[in-house]
């Protein structure tokens, strides 16, 4: 039986993995802690990465923002009120979000899928029983004299074969296409799968090249493939003889705190790797406090 999907499923689905993902300890780290801070973190967190058109027009919407505007910035200025809503029904004070832009922002944060609700809507979640699964009825009409044609297809015999072997020109040409289609799609398949997304993670000082395993990595680990991210992201060892910067007097190295609150040193721009917040240029300050004291 098919489910109806409206407003009301896709929340409940979305507060439903949520909690899941809580439970599985594979939310975003500002998320265990939800407060309408951490929400703007975990906003801040999204813009630095590559997102889909569709997942930055979610954003785009959410905080009213048309494609000229810096979405950073605007993030940055957004009076963080505004995801009370969100707050309030993450922590289970209100049963619903009102606003379905900030419904698609919570798809977004979380990385619930099928994300929007249009793909929502149309994602085919439906299930066949074993008899259903094992037949299938394809009417058509042949195209030369306009009469219907019914074929019963069942993988585990031959009745298939012995129809064919009995059937007309226009029903062997018929199943000629459907065959040209199944091999297309499969052919399809196939491109998908040599130009799939590639994944990498990071080890202790610099990311690395993995494949997808969400057995083997929690799912916090795995981060869309970036080349810049593996030549030329690492974690150093600073101390008074590091260049801190250039010649012309921009920064070469940028720091953040880890989960123990210790401060590390980056050789580039980004994303700590292990809290997800932005990281800092250094600073004369930082230098003479934390390293050549």
């Amino acid at each position: 039986m098919k489910a109806v999907k409206t407003i009301k499923t896709y929340s409940e689905s979305i507060k439903e993995k949520y909690l899941k993902d809580k439970e599985l300890n594979k939310l975003k780290s500002d998320l265990y802690k939800v407060t309408r801070g951490n929400i703007r973190n975990v906003c801040l967190n999204l813009s630095d990465e590559v997102l889909s058109v569709s997942d930055e027009k979610i954003m785009r919407n959410y905080f009213k923002l048309n494609n000229e505007r810096d979405l950073r910035n605007s993030i940055k200025e957004y009076n963080i009120e505004g995801f009370r809503p969100i707050c309030n029904f993450l922590k289970g004070k209100n049963e619903s979000i009102q606003s379905i832009d900030a419904l698609e922002l919570l798809a977004l944060i979380i990385d619930f899928n099928p994300r929007p609700y249009r793909n929502y809507r149309s994602y085919k979640s439906n299930y066949l029983t074993n008899e259903e699964s094992n037949h299938e009825e394809v009417i058509y009409e042949n195209g030369l004299n306009n009469e219907k044609s019914t074929i019963t297809v069942n993988p585990k015999n031959k009745r298939l074969f012995a129809w064919f072997s009995t059937a007309s020109a226009a029903n062997k040409l018929f199943l000629v296409i459907i065959a040209t289609i199944i091999s297309v799609s499969i052919a399809g398949g196939i491109f998908l799968k040599v130009n799939q997304p590639r994944w990498m993670i990071w080890q202790e000082d610099h990311y690395k090249e993995v494949s997808f395993d969400d057995e083997k990595y929690n799912m916090n680990q795995l981060k869309f493939y970036k080349e810049d991210r593996i030549k030329h992201f690492k974690k150093l060892n600073a101390d008074c003889n590091t260049d801190f910067f250039n010649e012309d007097g921009s920064v070469k190295i940028w720091y953040g705190k880890n989960k123990d609150k210790q401060i590390e040193y980056f050789s580039a721009l980004g994303l700590h790797p292990e809290t997800g917040k932005t990281l800092k240029p250094i600073t004369h300050y930082i230098i003479e406090k934390y390293i050549c004291n």
